[in-house]
């Protein structure tokens, strides 16, 4: 089929913003913790719909993320599923479908602000650039931050699991504003002046009311109808053996192949929600993920027949090697379509005959090579018996100015890269 055919806009989905998060930072729950790299729930809405789902019908994310589809799926009072590899990002899924009462909640806050102005001595003093010593010229978190989360993470113990969840997810959002940086793409970067802002108690307890106060408002005019379930783990194992039922309607949006290590950018939260404890249980994480970074040395692919697209896009960056800024990046990228082959054909497995599959994805460039995820997926999914309907273009974004520069002799490209939703209805 011809790509002008394939390929398509939308007046409903294109240049929308509904595969991003911009769309939820108001919205109510979904406002709990920003994840940049979500969707829209307007998005999940439009499937849902799309899907004519009955009342027992499930819904399943292989890569939650921060939950947006089980959240938009409970709020509709449908069943669901979400795998997420990452511990930290569960966890926000999982407290924003608290069906905690608003009054319990508030009935703890003194407590909390105590632990709070009280203070507790935490580990990560003396780890990594956690916090100022002598040797460091940068750190994330001035100490009296640091030790003001400790006490309020601390006074957090004893309450109940739906109350401690709400409480641990606002200490978390705080200190993460009250931060000396900021998640910019791929890294931390510090804020401008972060040395005169001088973050203290103070301005950590103003930011945690704040989020109080919001949680409170949301769980008392948005509450859950049909709380979603969550397994934490690597998808490319549990879902196997985690879904017992078939599926309708699968939404997802896996790792872009970018060398984005999204459990890196999110290693501060995990380490201050005590999800990760060492260097070496981080690196045992990573392996977990799909093969979408190089920042790891994981298990190489053995696979290499992912259609012609692919071919033609690998040679091409292959000829070009030596101005890649990683020689792994070849091989990551055939790993990644490794991976995203053997969970297409397990969500094959599990899906209903007339399931609906929305997969959220972005084209990559290496040395001034596009590689055409959306199609390459495409060709994958159709080949294993998924019945391709349609692929829409919902935005195009950026290219990356590093490619650019280094193919182009300095001199950054105009081409941009193609973000679009492949839909998959039925299985053959």
């Amino acid at each position: 089929m011809p790509l002008k055919t394939i390929l398509k806009n939308h007046d409903t989905f294109t240049n929308n913003d509904y595969s991003n998060f911009d769309h939820s930072k108001n919205l109510p729950r979904h406002r709990w913790y920003y994840f940049k790299e979500g969707f829209s729930p307007l998005m999940v809405e439009e499937a849902i719909n799309s899907a004519d789902l009955k009342k027992n019908d499930l819904i399943i994310d292989p890569f939650a993320g921060s939950g947006t589809v089980s959240l938009v799926a409970s709020l509709l009072n449908h069943k669901s599923i979400g795998f997420e590899v990452n511990p930290f990002m569960a966890f926000v899924a999982n407290a924003k479908q608290s069906k905690a009462k608003p009054k319990q909640l508030l009935s703890y806050k003194d407590t909390i602000f105590s632990g709070i102005e009280k203070g507790a001595k935490s580990n990560l003093e003396a780890f990594s650039t956690f916090t100022q010593d002598q040797n460091r010229s940068k750190w994330l978190f001035n100490t009296e931050v640091l030790r003001a989360f400790e006490g309020g993470w601390q006074a957090t113990e004893e309450l109940p699991r739906e109350i401690r969840k709400l409480y641990r997810l606002g200490l978390i959002s705080s200190i993460m504003n009250n931060s000396n940086a900021v998640k910019d793409g791929k890294c931390l970067r510090y804020r401008k002046d972060w040395e005169e802002i001088s973050y203290d108690k103070e301005t950590f307890k103003y930011e945690f009311l704040d989020n109080l106060n919001i949680i409170h408002e949301d769980i008392e005019n948005k509450r859950i109808k049909s709380k979603g379930q969550f397994i934490v783990g690597d998808v490319r194992k549990t879902i196997k053996n985690k879904i017992k039922n078939k599926f309708k309607l699968c939404i997802t949006s896996p790792p872009y192949l970018n060398s984005f290590d999204y459990s890196d950018i999110y290693r501060p939260e995990l380490f201050l929600g005590k999800f990760t404890n060492s260097n070496e249980e981080l690196s045992k994480l990573r392996l977990k993920t799909v093969r979408s970074h190089v920042q790891i040395d994981w298990k190489k692919p053995v696979k290499t027949d992912f259609g012609f697209l692919y071919e033609n896009c690998i040679n091409e960056i292959v000829k070009r090697k030596e101005k890649l800024w990683n020689k792994r990046i070849p091989i990551m990228i055939q790993a990644y379509f490794e991976d995203m082959e053997n969970i297409l054909k397990e969500l094959k497995y599990k899906a209903h005959e007339n399931a609906s599959l929305w997969v959220v994805v972005s084209t990559s460039a290496y040395v001034g090579i596009e590689v055409p995820v959306d199609l390459i997926l495409a060709d994958i999914g159709s080949k294993i018996g998924w019945n391709l309907e349609e692929i829409i273009v919902t935005r195009h974004l950026r290219n990356s100015t590093q490619n650019a520069r280094r193919w182009n002799n300095g001199k950054a490209t105009t081409k941009r890269l193609r973000e679009s939703i492949i839909i998959f209805k039925g299985i053959t």
